[in-house]
Parts: structure tokens; C-alpha cells; sequence
């Protein structure tokens, strides 16, 4: 199984089982460790080496790797509070996926939802309080609540499948794939307080539309649309204005990620491989309008799954080049990639804490 394909099944994992059941992996015991570790530019990421999926932490240098989580089921989906202190998390421990939070440490883990659907998806607001989302009316919609799982309020009230809640860096908007009873898939964005959510691409085309992607100022979207067996990048302005072509070829082209400052995109390309190997993909930046396209990897083995670093001189990545998923990093600018983690698990999920939280 190619990265492409296993991230891709990562990323659009159901909302009532866990993303790793499929690979038939074993279950570990143990509880949740409380140790002191050094966050200075800290990467959260997700990694079933010690059997099952668990939320890791590391340095932005790939020392200090060490497991926040540790149940016989599985943990997942991490993200960072707002000041860094916290995580929220989905943790299947007590049966289904329910919304988690602990500190940093890994130390005073508390359940925050608890329902007999699925809750998943946790995603904080900048005034600390947590989007997520919710089967437990039937249909896939968005809640909030505050961090310590009070003030619950539902935001969202109607038949739409909903894609994972992703929020504008400004905190004002949800942009999420709505997928209709029709089999489209759209992207769509709401106000974060809650309302009516407005089809922000469906006027553009049919396509089916993935992985929007805000840009710092919370102004524009980037997003993926698919067509016959091609993958390529767009963007639209918030109103809906000025959409635009970023790639444009007969290969896959997906998972943009702005720079912290906005002027350029990480994704991943198939471009380099044969026409029949879709599936292997390399890191690439561009200009935030598509111009100066760069190969960073150029590797035979997939690399995959983009995030940018804090000060935006580096690009994290997933790679397959030894032979499981690893997490790398290479400059924006170009040169060496360097291998951070070594696992015999796959690792993956790579979420750095000021990138997340600080887009200006």
C-alpha cells in the first residue's frame, strides 16, 4: 500500500470506527504516561508503532519522541489548544469515538463527550473552546463546546454528510466537504458561531471537491478537485470571488497547505512517476498563485502529507522511503530531507503547534 492511498483512507476515515482497524493491527494495554518533556517547537503526531494508533509528541528536530497516550484502543485526531497547553483527541477507550482532552504531558486526561454515537473530530477555537463532530442525531453534524465539555450547543441541524470541521484561522468560519444525497461533494463554509452553510464551490463545477485548506488571513481556500483520474488544486476567495486553477495536469495533485505567511503551498504530485503511478507522490511548493512549482523530495518511495513549520522554513512530510510511513522534514528552500522518527510503525498526522495556532 502506497502513502497515497493509506493517508488518503486516513484522512477520510469514517466516523464510527477506528482508521486503523482495517490493517488488522494488535491492541496494546497500558495507561497514558505523565512525563516532563521539553515542548520548544513541539510536533504532535499519531503513530501505531506500539500496536495501535497513539498520539506522540516530539521536537521540531525529531528528539524527544515520546507517546501521550497509550490504551489497548486506539487515540487519534490530536490537536492543539490555543496556548499549547492541551490537547483534545478522539479515543475509542470506552468503545466508540469520543472527544478527549489532556495536557501537553500527556498527565490529566478527561473525557469530554460521552454518547452512545460517534463523537470525533476536535478542533479548537481561538478563545479555547472546541468544535467537533457528531452522529448522535442520525447525521453527521458540528457541536461546540468549552474545554472542559460544558456550554454544549449544536451548530449545525440538517441531512448533509460532513467532512471533518476546519477551522479559519481567525475563528470565524467552518469550511467542511459536504457530500449530498446526490453522491457530490462540495466544499462549504459556515459561520463558526453557527447558521446556514453556503456551497462555496458547487457554482464552479461538479466535480467532486477535498481538502480545503485556509489560507493565514482566513480570505481564501484552497481545495482539491477530482476529474476522470486526475487530482488538482484550486482557490476561491471566502465571498466566492476570484477562482482560480493552481495546477493543472493529468496527475495527482492534493493536500495543500499555506505557508505561515500566505505566499506559498506545499502539496504533493504525482507528476514525477509514470502516468499509471498515481499513487506515488513528492513534496512540492509553489507561489500561493501557482507560479515556481518545485519538486523539494524527488524521491522513487511516496512522500505525502505536508505541514509547514512555525517559521516557515521547513516542510514536514510522510514518506514511505523506509519502507513504513516515517515523518520527515525538508527545507522550503530546498536541499537534504531528514528523517525525524524512526518506528517500525507507521507514523503520521503531523501537527505542529505554532504553525497551527499562530497564521500571521
Amino acid at each position: 500500500m502506497t502513502s497515497l492511498t493509506f493517508i488518503g483512507r486516513v484522512l477520510s476515515r469514517t466516523l464510527t470506527s477506528g482508521w486503523l482497524a482495517g490493517l488488522g493491527l494488535l491492541a496494546c494495554a497500558g495507561s497514558a504516561p505523565a512525563a516532563s518533556i521539553d515542548l520548544t517547537a513541539p510536533l504532535l503526531f499519531v503513530s501505531n508503532r506500539s500496536g495501535n494508533a497513539q498520539i506522540h509528541v516530539m521536537r521540531a528536530d525529531g528528539s524527544g519522541d515520546h507517546a501521550l497516550t497509550s490504551t489497548p484502543q486506539e487515540n487519534t485526531e490530536p490537536a492543539w489548544s490555543p496556548d499549547g497547553r492541551r490537547v483534545a483527541f478522539t479515543s475509542y477507550r470506552d468503545g466508540n469515538a469520543e472527544i478527549y482532552v489532556m495536557n501537553a504531558d500527556g498527565s490529566q486526561v478527561r473525557r469530554l463527550t460521552q454518547q452512545a454515537q460517534s463523537d470525533n473530530a476536535p478542533a479548537w477555537t481561538p478563545d479555547g473552546r472546541i468544535v467537533f463532530r457528531s452522529m448522535r442525531n442520525r447525521w453527521a453534524n458540528f457541536y461546540v463546546m468549552d474545554a472542559e465539555g460544558g456550554n454544549l450547543r449544536q451548530l449545525t441541524d440538517d441531512h448533509l454528510d460532513k467532512g471533518l470541521p476546519i477551522l479559519s484561522p481567525d475563528g470565524r468560519w467552518i469550511a467542511f466537504v459536504a457530500h449530498s444525497e446526490k453522491g457530490t461533494a462540495e466544499i462549504h463554509v459556515m459561520p463558526s458561531g453557527g447558521g446556514a452553510s453556503r456551497d462555496l464551490t458547487g457554482v464552479l463545477s461538479k466535480n467532486p471537491k477535498s481538502f480545503p485548506s485556509w489560507s493565514p488571513d482566513s480570505q481564501r481556500l484552497a481545495y482539491v478537485e477530482g476529474k476522470d483520474l486526475t487530482l488538482n488544486i484550486k482557490a476561491v476567495n471566502l465571498d466566492g470571488s476570484q477562482p482560480v486553477s493552481i495546477t493543472s495536469n493529468v496527475y495527482t495533485n492534493a493536500y495543500p497547505a499555506w505557508s505561515p505567511d500566505g505566499k506559498r503551498i506545499a502539496f504533493v504530485s504525482s507528476r514525477e512517476g509514470t502516468r499509471t503511478e498515481m499513487a506515488r507522490g513528492d513534496i512540492y511548493v509553489m507561489n500561493a498563485d501557482g507560479s515556481g512549482q518545485v519538486n523539494l523530495t524527488k524521491h522513487p518511495d511516496d512522500d505525502n502529507n505536508p505541514a509547514w513549520s512555525a517559521d516557515g522554513r521547513s516542510i514536514y512530510f510522510v514518506s514511505l522511503r523506509d519502507g513504513n510511513s516515517q515523518i520527515y522534514s525538508v527545507p522550503a528552500d530546498g536541499g537534504p530531507s531528514r528523517r525525524l522518527t524512526r518506528s517500525e510503525g507507521f507514523d503520521l498526522m503531523i501537527l505542529p503547534l505554532a504553525a497551527r495556532n499562530d497564521p500571521n
